[in-house]
């Protein structure tokens, strides 16, 4: 930081004014934005609904009209048969009784054709399954026509009509020919009510589907509506999709129109249009409440922002009036109360921004969603800002819920990976069935991305870093030794590093504010103390365990989330934790030692202590017996808590060893200091937790 020089203007009122003139102009600029992707992408939305409709209802009509086909050609068919019986029975003038039995037959199972009927070609009924039609004269019509004209389809289909008993009837006929000439026709009259069944059963999504004539009639409406559905004969000319009212003054539709082959009828399946709609209404009703509010909060935000801004300008301009030769100073220090006082304003405002942009990332069209990502990718550089921000305030307004630290570590990994570079390999250890932490969810991915930048740090030449989650248990012995947390259930989130550690003094200051040990404008010193204070506010603790030359790892420590479980008591140690066998405590911290040791007293165990490799090495050579051999895994000094424990299994076979340490389990696994399978025991540890620990690899 450099004194303001002599030349350079002094900061006045009129930096409000143009501060002012700039939060204003981006606060309508981003508001317009939003407005514009919420609108283009609510129109998209719209049409994909409307076009899945369409696609419904056109697939619908193809299978319905397949299926019609597939029960035309059926009375083809029959039609077919019976053309092959009229020569054989001599044409329409062929013996009555032989005739009926054919036509009874053909008439047999076949629930769409309603009658049979055979005319000459003077048009004359000669027989036919309705009695009354016998005798009774037919010349006109297509089919009377068709039998004097020799280019005539082999199927003639004619209007319909409505029978005696109110049943809508189609005739369908079929020329029959006796030796090379046209004797008559077999008329067949199909009956689309006997179809209702099936097409009942299609999902018409609150549409309707019919069976029409090309004239315009409706032969088949399942359901049936209560007015009369108006079709126009043009709109039958070949099929296609219209949407609009399928009946005078009626609710929209979504009607797809398919040909049943070369037949006059057509299949036409609407579909209610608000009903295609309805997950496109709550999407724009959700959409447009968060939008609502997202803008909502942006005024909200940007009034305060000037109403600080404006106390902050007059503030400035009356100290700078009385201390003109520390100008640049004080302009800086009023930027920093400035920055401190909005924060915490924009980290609401970036919150609303951030999960509406992302609520909306699936809901937009791919043309749409760059924009959105822009608007991310904007909120996020300013969010790691704002973060930085608030280290002069010391202010954090914490969003406590119920957070599941495993998704939150899962969801981060790509993003870790990628900050943390190629020469540093990660390894993820997530415990099953842990609980929910009562922490901020925002605050714990900050928490974790700072934990894993600081032990990139630590390792310039590579490394290895171990994120790790547990459930913990702090009992009162632990809360005894650490003034700052209570005794009760925690979630536990490590990171360890294999970096150049920490010494004693320096992890004694590691929580302070602004204190680093890095070069100068490689860090600020702000990200362990900001941790420490998103713990302390979420009555969590955070706990520093280092070794020079061996790696670091911290625990943040968060309280479990009993919103929606019950307190479990705490396990009472009983009596079969004790014994009387000879225990050497290994363990250079001392407050660490003298726990352990009285604990182990208080069960009746004989403890031995030492403070480092060489003390406990010498106590190995010496003619007292030992029954187990409790060892830190890294203390001061060349000898590590493996090179005690193999001396200790060359000195004195069948001596019982037990590992501890501060370190991350998988870390101590993977770096090879404990063989798969060697007893380990993880700090911190409850004093019953390590009585019952000893008594097990005793008595194994």
């Amino acid at each position: 930081m450099t004194a303001a020089s002599a030349n350079e203007p002094v900061p006045s009122a009129l930096s409000y004014a143009d501060l002012r003139r700039r939060v204003l102009t981006v606060a309508v600029l981003f508001g317009a934005l939003v407005l514009v992707v919420s609108l283009v992408g609510f129109a998209g939305l719209h049409q994909n609904a409307i076009e899945a409709a369409r696609h419904r209802a056109q697939s619908y009509s193809t299978i319905l009209s397949a299926h019609l086909d597939r029960t035309m050609g059926a009375m083809d068919a029959r039609l077919a048969q019976i053309e092959v019986q009229s020569e054989r029975l001599g044409g329409p003038n062929g013996p009555r009784g032989q005739w009926a039995a054919v036509l009874e037959a053909a008439k047999a199972g076949a629930t769409t054709i309603g009658s049979l009927s055979v005319i000459d070609t003077n048009g004359l009924t000669r027989h036919s399954t309705l009695g009354e039609l016998v005798g009774q004269p037919r010349r006109d019509g297509a089919i009377f026509n068709s039998l004097s004209d020799a280019d005539a389809p082999e199927i003639i289909s004619e209007p319909p009509f409505v029978s005696a008993d109110g049943q809508l009837l189609m005739p369908l006929g079929r020329r029959l020919i006796d030796h090379g000439r046209v004797s008559g026709a077999v008329i067949a009259t199909f009956s689309p009510d006997s179809l209702r069944n099936f097409y009942g059963s299609i999902d018409a999504e609150g549409g309707v589907v019919r069976v029409l004539h090309r004239n315009g009639t409706v032969l088949l409406e399942e359901p049936r509506l209560a007015a009369q559905s108006y079709v126009d004969p043009q709109v039958l000319s070949g099929a296609g999709i219209i949407r609009g009212p399928i009946t005078q003054g009626g609710a929209p539709m979504i009607t797809a129109y398919a040909s049943s082959g070369e037949s006059d009828l057509v299949v036409a399946v609407s579909l209610s249009e608000a009903q295609a709609l309805a997950a496109w209404r709550q999407e724009a009703i959700v959409g447009g409440l968060i939008i609502a509010g997202m803008l909502i909060a942006l005024s909200l935000a940007v009034a305060l922002i000037l109403r600080q801004l404006e106390a902050r300008a007059v503030a400035e301009t009356a100290l700078l009036a009385q201390q003109h030769r520390f100008a640049e100073a004080q302009r800086l220090e009023s930027l920093g109360q400035l920055t401190g006082g909005v924060a915490h304003d924009f980290n609401n405002l970036l919150t609303v921004i951030i999960s509406a942009a992302d609520s909306l990332l699936t809901r937009v069209s791919d043309d749409v969603r760059p924009r959105v990502d822009a608007i991310l990718y904007a909120a996020d550089n300013a969010t790691n800002l704002i973060k930085q921000l608030l280290a002069f305030s010391r202010r954090q307004a914490l969003q406590l819920s119920a957070v599941d630290v495993n998704s939150t570590v899962t969801a981060m990994e790509d993003m870790l990976r990628r900050s943390l570079g190629a020469r540093v390999e990660t390894q993820f250890v997530l415990a099953a069935n842990l609980w929910r932490a009562h922490a901020d969810r925002a605050q714990v991915e900050s928490a974790l991305l700072n934990l894993a930048i600081n032990a990139r740090d630590a390792m310039p030449e590579g490394g290895k870093l171990t994120v790790e989650t547990h459930n913990a248990h702090l009992d009162e012995h632990y809360a005894s030794q650490n003034l700052d947390v209570a005794p009760g259930d925690y979630i536990a989130l490590a990171v360890t590093d294999t970096g150049v550690g920490m010494s004693p003094d320096v992890r004694e200051r590691a929580l302070e504010p602004f204190f680093t040990t890095k070069d100068v404008g490689k860090g600020s010193g702000l990200g362990l103390s900001m941790i420490y204070g998103f713990a302390r506010q979420s009555k969590g603790h955070v706990k520093i365990y280092s070794e020079v030359g061996h790696g670091t790892t911290v625990r943040l420590y968060l309280p479990r989330d009993t919103s929606s479980v019950e307190d479990v008591p705490a396990a009472q140690v009983g009596a079969s934790d004790a014994g009387t066998e000879s225990i050497l405590v290994v363990e250079d911290d001392a407050q660490v030692r003298l726990l352990a040791a009285a604990s182990l007293k208080e069960r009746g165990y004989a403890v031995t202590e030492a403070t480092n490799g060489a003390e406990a090495i010498t106590q190995l050579d010496t003619s007292v017996h030992f029954d187990l051999v409790l060892t830190d895994m890294v203390m001061p000094g060349t000898l590590t808590g493996k090179d005690v424990a193999e001396h200790a299994l060359k000195a004195r076979p069948g001596v019982k060893v037990l590992f501890t340490s501060g370190y991350a389990d998988a870390s101590v696994m993977r770096n090879g200091l404990v063989q798969a399978g060697a007893r380990f025991l993880a700090k911190p540890y409850r004093g019953g937790q390590l009585a019952a620990t000893v008594r097990s690899l005793l008595d194994a």
